[in-house]
């Protein structure tokens, strides 16, 4: 696959058949060109079928998932990361909190023993390992550890070597270009701040982990628009951002959540009520409408 210097790349895919075909559309008539699965979807070998006749074309990441729908781990062997359900329902603040205290190690065992679950059932869909994961949790220090050791010790081929890791998504976004457009201010939500700020913090927390990926990763652009990625913000930005990009010697990853669904019922955890509400956001449509028309235009 020829490096792209650009990559409008679209998170959730697997989340259900309904998320999955909306990708699928932005790929086929849109400029989406990258995409990360979750792997703990309840119709992920349906989903990676309709993939199947795209994928030397798309980037596949790994949306390694802490934060919806059901752990592939025994739910015993990862009591904090579950509810009696088995359904994920720990927050990030909370991984966050405890990999700072006293029982970090067992949560780094947990974390570990879910990514290693999460990992396997993915290898037989990719040749390499791209990361990255849902709501960003792998920025956590514990989680990109437990991550790249499940990297490490999986065996992926017959002469018994790990899988090569060629792309770790490091959601450190510059904040230069949204400073030179200041009629944007208002659209940046107060939370999408607070997570900018948090995440670049982490950035420098994970330096010793990153160090071997920095080259391996791209600039990052869409945090502070997390859901409202509309087309007249990013036209507006982008220009910006691939500035930035190539002053870096880096492809540029634009964030998109084209996936949309109808119910709450037919997602992974439909008691999950914050999930459920972004996925039937009409934003989704939105951000699916940026994407097709980028594509038509370009």
């Amino acid at each position: 696959m020829a490096k792209k210097t650009i990559l409008f790349h679209a998170d959730d895919y697997g989340a259900n058949r309904e998320v999955s075909a909306h990708i699928l559309d932005c790929y086929r008539e849109g400029a989406l060109n990258s995409l990360s699965v979750l792997p703990n979807g309840d119709c992920l070998d349906e989903c990676m079928r309709m993939l199947e006749p795209y994928r030397e074309q798309v980037n596949i990441s790994i949306h390694f998932n802490l934060a919806e729908g059901h752990c592939l781990a025994d739910p015993a062997q990862v009591p904090w990361l579950v509810d009696e359900r088995g359904m994920f329902h720990i927050s990030f603040l909370k991984v966050l909190l405890l990999s700072f205290g006293r029982k970090r190690k067992e949560l780094k065992r947990q974390i570990k023993a879910e990514m290693k679950a999460q990992l396997a059932r993915m290898l037989p869909y990719v040749d390499t390992v791209r990361v990255d994961s849902h709501q960003h949790y792998h920025m956590i220090p514990v989680v990109l550890a437990g991550i790249l050791e499940s990297v490490r010790e999986a065996r992926a081929d017959k002469n018994g070597k790990p899988p090569e890791i060629t792309f770790i998504r490091i959601p450190a976004e510059p904040l230069a270009p949204y400073l030179k457009h200041p009629e944007l201010y208002a659209m940046y939500k107060p939370i999408n701040v607070v997570k900018q700020f948090v995440l670049r913090i982490l950035n420098v927390m994970d330096s010793r982990l990153l160090k071997p990926y920095r080259k391996k990763s791209a600039v990052f652009f869409g945090i502070l628009l997390t859901g409202g990625m509309s087309l007249e913000r990013v036209c507006a930005l982008l220009p910006d951002f691939r500035k930035v990009a190539r002053k870096r010697g880096l492809p540029l990853e634009v964030l998109c959540h084209p996936g949309g669904a109808k119910r709450a019922e037919d997602l992974m955890d439909p008691h999950n009520q914050e999930c459920a509400d972004f996925y039937t956001s009409d934003k989704r449509k939105m951000e699916k409408d940026m994407l097709m028309r980028i594509g038509k235009e370009r």
